[in-house]
């Protein structure tokens, strides 16, 4: 599940129960011990009985480098993922902290989208 800076990414995470049964659902994602975004239960996509994390190429260059790279970059460690839902006061897992090497990309110059010249 390696993410690339500058790059789209999406994650696919199964929580216990059907995803529609949560009032409330909570992606985190941390580097070096600090929170750097956070996606809610509006964020997210619905598919079955899974949920899906998208993260834009702008999301993702918030993120340093925790590999190596030909461009000589290493800044931080991995980046983490975490999962948390609410179904109620005694309904409210989470999942484990999923790590998350993240690559440099040799230039981070965000693409233009649909209809760009």
């Amino acid at each position: 599940m390696a993410m690339r800076r500058a790059a789209s990414y999406s994650a696919t995470i199964t929580p216990p129960k059907a995803p529609t049964e949560y009032s409330a659902m909570l992606v985190t994602f941390a580097q070096d011990q600090q929170i750097v975004l956070e996606k809610s239960l509006e964020d997210l996509t619905i598919d079955g009985t899974d949920v899906v994390v998208e993260l834009t190429q702008e999301e993702t260059l918030q993120f340093s480098p925790s590999v190596p790279s030909p461009m000589g970059t290493k800044t931080g460690g991995p980046a983490y993922l975490q999962l948390r839902c609410y179904a109620g006061e005694y309904d409210a897992p989470a999942s484990a902290a999923w790590a998350i090497e993240v690559y440099d990309v040799l230039d981070p110059t965000i693409l233009p989208g649909e209809g760009a010249p």
